[in-house]
């Protein structure tokens, strides 16, 4: 039997990115070259933030539950490939659980996307987007993990303090694509079946907070 259906998640969350990114769009003015950066292609990031988002609805009932708020963990690695311009993989993950249908999830985003950076502030900002993969599991519970693809965008402020280190803030969206009313995290075995979840609308959304430090080499 399915245990518990998603939905759309994450609204009041996702619904500040939009005034986010236009907010930075409007400090950072004409896209520039972020001087001393040109001969330092490559960076590595570490980061630490807090994920929200992800209702779900407890069939029969009609209730509806969120994931529990928790703590992420990501890096990402860049390569600047013309001034102010980069390349980045992005690998994030989030250990959280759903209270009301009993089961702990684990969620992890791969994303390979662009970043575009503002110069002429002390802060700089900048703009991201990427596409990718998301990976739904369950924790102490025999069944398959979930594969989806999935797509993040994101604003954020980078502070250089060296020509080699900066500190980095950012609020980033995700939404992963549904699967109808396909059930997830199922398993099949002699005389049993079921689904601890299952996909009630097309998308599942997610935001996030991160601040970390970023390497330049």
């Amino acid at each position: 039997m399915v245990g518990v259906a998603m939905c759309w998640a994450g609204p009041r969350l996702v619904a500040i990115l939009p005034a986010l990114l236009l907010a930075l769009g409007l400090l950072s003015g004409s896209p520039a070259v972020v001087a001393g950066q040109a001969d330092r292609p490559l960076s590595a990031s570490v980061l630490l933030g807090y994920r929200d988002g992800g209702r779900f609805e407890l069939p029969g009932t009609g209730e509806r539950s969120n994931l529990d708020g928790e703590v992420s963990r990501g890096i990402a690695l860049g390569y600047e490939f013309e001034p102010g311009n980069a390349w980045e993989l992005l690998f994030t993950q989030q250990r959280t659980s759903l209270p009301s249908a009993g089961v702990d999830v684990d969620i992890a985003y791969l994303h390979l996307g662009g970043r575009l950076e503002f110069a002429g502030h002390r802060f700089v900002p900048y703009l991201s987007g990427g596409v990718g993969a998301t990976r739904i599991s369950a924790r102490g519970i025999d069944t398959a993990s979930e594969l989806r693809p999935s797509l993040s965008v994101a604003g954020g402020l980078e502070w250089p303090l060296t020509r080699h280190f900066a500190v980095r803030m950012e609020a980033r969206g995700y939404l992963t694509m549904g699967g109808g009313d396909r059930g997830l995290l199922c398993f099949s075995g002699p005389g049993d079946a079921f689904c601890q979840l299952a996909w009630s609308g097309d998308v599942l959304g997610q935001a996030e907070v991160l601040g970390g430090v970023t390497f330049r080499f």
